[in-house]
């Protein structure tokens, strides 16, 4: 038990620690759970099911007509994507119906191979591999480059290549340093998954803050760096606010103690690289910066391949092997996996592939040019019509823009995205500082007009003082988020929305 309570403190520290005390009480857990007993009502009211469940094998099979006719009737619950018009931020990335029929035919094509059997699928082996060579080489790795010996692997998304990046770095840490207490430097702004990175492979997540501009520098990073860090990151861009952070510094810093350097471009590294040679401003990223010894890169977003691809790649394969997993006393044989997956899809891989060969550098510099016209647009519209309610975070460089209220304290801005909510639109909602972005791809080149129509009307609605908003939505949650200092509390939230989530 002792232990147990030293280890949750120096995960957490003694605040949090004190919290999840007062929690414990039986009259303050009594009440937590009539709580979170009500949000899990709410929440489980407000998910669409249909009204034919199926929670146990059926006795006898079905028709394949009857099966498709109901998994039909299902599909057309989902928010559907017109061309050009989508109204979620992000989440589609392909850019029109041919595309993702030429994706669809791939996949029915290599339903059933798995690299994890290369002899008997030496196509797909080799479709791996050359989809980790396009996407080294256009992060300016490979021959004739200034990292000659880039290599990698694919994976099954940005969170996988960044666990595996991660996992890399802490085992080839302590083989060449003895780290055994590791440690890993990121910015407030860095992807979820490198804590649950941290958590996953017991390393100490130490955060580092932003600078005015919401990037993170080298300068700052190098106040972090101790004897035990084994990796730093930088994104390119972050997440939330969009924006590259100073990679070059940020590298330097890690050069020079002897640290490895994590670039994480999943979001921007299909997008970013033909955004440069449209002319915009765009800081350096890849293995052109000196010091970056490995980077993450979704061919599912702006490659624009089936959802469940990305590409892990590193400087040497020196480093790509610690991601290895190798098994030599196993009963089953001799066994080696190159990611965390053994088997694995290569359909997917297969889609990856031919999105790219199909699209070839100039369907991608023009999806570039398409989405950063629109981008362009959408921030000379908001300037123009709500500058004076609501302005843009930071010096966005590429598709994601931030915004934030002008006055919090006269516009709540989870409202807002509650109201917008309403009106069919799927921001994404950030906090510290409080605000929502809008990740613009190949699917928004024609919804500036629009956007900035229902955006117009809800600011003036919110602003109007109409009773009976900010009551029922996502606004009271991230209220409570931003005032609340028992992270614990907020965390047993999200586990019961994500416990309704997973309930039939």
């Amino acid at each position: 038990v002792l232990w147990g309570k030293l280890y949750f403190i120096r995960k957490q520290g003694v605040l949090q620690y004190a919290f999840l005390s007062l929690r414990s009480a039986p009259i303050i857990r009594g009440m937590l759970a009539k709580e979170k007993a009500k949000i899990a009502a709410k929440i489980s009211a407000g998910i669409k099911r249909d009204s034919v469940s199926v929670t146990t094998i059926p006795k006898q099979g079905r028709p394949a007509a009857a099966v498709l006719e109901l998994l039909k009737a299902r599909e057309a619950r989902n928010i559907r994507v017109a061309p050009g018009i989508s109204s979620m931020s992000g989440v589609v990335y392909i850019s029109n119906e041919a595309h993702k029929e030429l994706l669809d035919e791939t996949y029915a094509l290599f339903s059933w191979t798995n690299p994890l059997h290369a002899d008997v699928f030496p196509s797909v082996r080799q479709m791996e591999a050359e989809v980790v060579a396009m996407t080294a080489a256009m992060m300016n790795g490979g021959p004739n480059t200034s990292a000659p010996d880039a290599c990698g692997a694919m994976s099954s998304g940005g969170t996988e290549s960044i666990l595996l990046a991660v996992k890399a770095a802490r085992d080839y840490m302590a083989a060449h340093k003895g780290i055994r207490h590791p440690e890993m430097v990121v910015g407030v702004s860095a992807h979820a998954a490198y804590w649950k990175a941290a958590e996953y492979f017991n390393i100490k997540l130490v955060q580092a803050p932003l600078g005015p501009d919401y990037r993170l520098h080298g300068s700052t990073v190098a106040r972090y760096i101790t004897r035990n860090t084994v990796l730093v990151v930088a994104s390119a861009p972050g997440f939330p606010h969009g924006v590259v952070d100073d990679v070059a510094g940020i590298a330097t810093a890690a050069r020079k103690r002897g640290v490895l350097c994590h670039v994480d471009a999943c979001l921007g590294g299909f997008l970013l690289p033909f955004v440069e040679r449209l002319g915009y401003e765009v800081p350096l990223f890849d293995f052109r910066v000196p010091g970056v010894t490995s980077m993450s890169v979704d061919t599912h977003k702006f490659g624009m391949a089936h959802k469940g691809t990305s590409v892990i790649l590193y400087r040497s394969p020196n480093i790509r092997r610690h991601q290895f997993t190798a098994i030599t006393d196993w009963t089953g044989g001799l066994y080696i996996s190159p990611s965390m997956a053994g088997s694995r899809s290569g359909a997917l891989i297969a889609t990856a592939w031919v999105s790219l060969v199909h699209l070839g550098q100039d369907g991608l510099l023009k999806a570039a040019g398409d989405i950063m016209r629109a981008v362009q647009d959408f921030r000379r519209q908001l300037q123009l019509h709500l500058g004076s309610d609501l302005q843009i975070i930071g010096q966005p460089h590429m598709s994601v823009i931030a915004f934030q209220a002008v006055n919090p304290k006269h516009l709540n801005i989870y409202v807002l995205n509650d109201m917008l909510t309403a009106k069919g639109w799927h921001f994404n909602a950030l906090q510290r500082p409080a605000a929502l972005h809008f990740c613009f791809t190949a699917q928004h080149v024609r919804v500036v007009v629009s956007l900035i129509k229902d955006l117009r009307e809800a600011v003036a609605t919110l602003k109007s003082g109409a009773k009976g908003l900010g009551t029922d939505g996502s606004a009271p949650l991230y209220g409570l988020a931003g005032v609340s200092p028992d992270r614990g509390l907020i965390g047993e939230f999200l586990v019961t929305f994500q416990d309704q989530m997973l309930a039939p």
